[in-house]
């Protein structure tokens, strides 16, 4: 399943349907670039936050 976004709406789309997603104007959703921000986006560090 692909994951499919018009607006504020997310969909997990079957294989065989995503032909008809993208005619009717729904983005796909590329989960392996969502990972990849989410874990660039992660700036806690312990060694550095910790204070004593």
């Amino acid at each position: 399943m692909t994951k499919y976004k018009m607006g504020a709406i997310v969909k997990n789309v079957p294989k065989g349907s995503e032909k008809w997603y993208k005619l009717a104007g729904w983005k796909k959703i590329d989960s392996k670039k969502q990972e990849a921000k989410e874990a660039k986006d992660d700036k806690t560090d312990s060694e550095k936050t910790t204070t004593t």
